[in-house]
C-alpha cells in the first residue's frame, strides 16, 4: 500500500517542536524532573513522535501513549515511557481529531482509541489538537463512535435506535416541547457495529466493540456526550467537548496552518503568539 505523503505537516510540526519542546522549562510552574506528555494516535502524531526522537533534549520528556501503534513507533524512536499512575500529572497531550465543529467540539475514535484518549485528554493541563483543515466543519456530518462492552451490544444498539435528537435542552419547556414535536418527523438513529476488512467485528485494544452511530440531530453536544455515556454498557463516546487550555492546529495541503483556541483567538504560521504555560517566555 502506498504511503500517504505527509510533507505538508513539516512546517506545523516544526512550530510545535519550537514552542513546546525546545524552549527552557519554567521551573516555577513545573517542579519535577520530567515533562509528561500524553500521545494520541494517527499518522500526524506518529510524524511528530519521529521528530521528537531527534531532539537533543528528548530525555527531558516522558510519554504516555494511548495506542500500540504510537507506542511501537515511540519505542523504536528511543523515547522514555511512564505508566498510567502518572496520568494525573500530565502536562500536555498531543492528538488528532476526525472532525472539529465551529465551536471546537470534536469527534474522535476513528482509530478505536477513544477510551484512553479521553482519559488523558480530560486529565491534562494543556492539549494540542492537530488536524487537516478539511476536518474543521461548521456542523458534524460523521457517525459518532461509541465504545461498548460486547455483553451490552444488543441492549445498547436498541437504546441507540430509539434515539432521534440527542442532547435536548430541558431548561425551557417551550423549547423542549418543540423538540419533542420535531422528534416525530425525524428518523431513528442508525447504529452500525464497526467491522474490519474481513467483515469481523472490530475490537478495541480494551476488548470492546465500536458502534458508529448516526443521529438525526444534536442540540447540545455536551449534553449529548453525557446522555450517550449514561447508557449501561457504553464504555466511552467519541464526542470531546472540553476545550480549556487547548490549541487547535489546522493545516492545509500546502503546509499553511493556523492555530485556534476556544476563545476564538487565531494566529498564522508566522505569528509569535504565546507559548505553552509550562515553558519560560524568555
Amino acid at each position: 500500500m502506498k504511503e500517504k505523503n505527509l510533507e505538508h505537516l513539516v512546517p506545523m510540526i516544526e512550530n510545535i517542536i519550537q514552542r513546546y519542546f525546545l524552549k527552557p522549562v519554567d521551573k516555577q510552574k513545573v517542579n519535577k524532573e520530567h515533562i509528561i506528555i500524553g500521545l494520541g494516535s494517527g499518522g500526524t502524531v506518529a510524524e511528530l513522535v519521529k521528530k521528537i526522537s531527534t531532539l537533543p533534549n528528548k530525555e527531558n520528556f516522558i510519554f504516555i501513549p494511548t495506542s500500540i501503534q504510537i507506542k511501537m513507533i515511540a519505542e523504536k524512536a528511543g523515547l522514555e515511557f511512564t505508566d498510567e499512575t502518572k496520568i494525573d500529572n500530565l502536562d500536555l497531550v498531543i492528538d488528532g481529531a476526525d472532525q472539529i465543529d465551529h465551536n471546537l467540539n470534536m469527534i474522535k475514535g476513528g482509530g478505536g482509541a477513544l477510551f484512553k484518549e479521553k482519559i488523558i485528554m480530560y486529565s491534562s493541563k494543556e492539549r494540542i489538537i492537530i488536524a487537516d483543515s478539511n476536518k474543521f466543519v461548521n456542523k458534524f456530518n460523521l457517525p459518532i463512535p461509541i465504545e461498548v462492552h460486547p455483553f451490552a451490544r444488543s441492549t445498547v444498539t436498541k437504546k441507540l435506535e430509539s434515539m432521534r435528537i440527542i442532547g435536548k435542552i430541558t431548561k425551557s419547556s417551550q423549547i423542549n416541547n418543540r423538540q419533542n414535536k420535531n422528534n416525530g418527523n425525524l428518523k431513528s438513529a442508525i447504529p452500525i457495529i464497526r467491522t474490519n476488512q474481513k467483515g469481523y467485528p472490530f475490537f478495541t485494544e480494551n476488548g470492546n466493540i465500536i458502534i458508529d452511530t448516526e443521529f438525526s440531530g444534536i442540540v447540545n453536544i455536551e449534553k449529548a456526550e453525557q446522555e450517550i455515556k449514561s447508557i449501561p454498557g457504553v464504555i466511552e463516546v467519541g464526542l470531546f467537548t472540553r476545550k480549556n487550555n487547548t490549541k487547535y492546529y489546522s493545516v492545509n495541503s500546502e503546509g499553511k496552518f493556523s492555530v485556534k483556541t476556544s476563545a476564538s483567538v487565531s494566529s498564522s504560521s508566522s505569528s509569535s503568539s504565546s507559548s505553552s504555560s509550562f515553558f519560560s517566555s524568555n
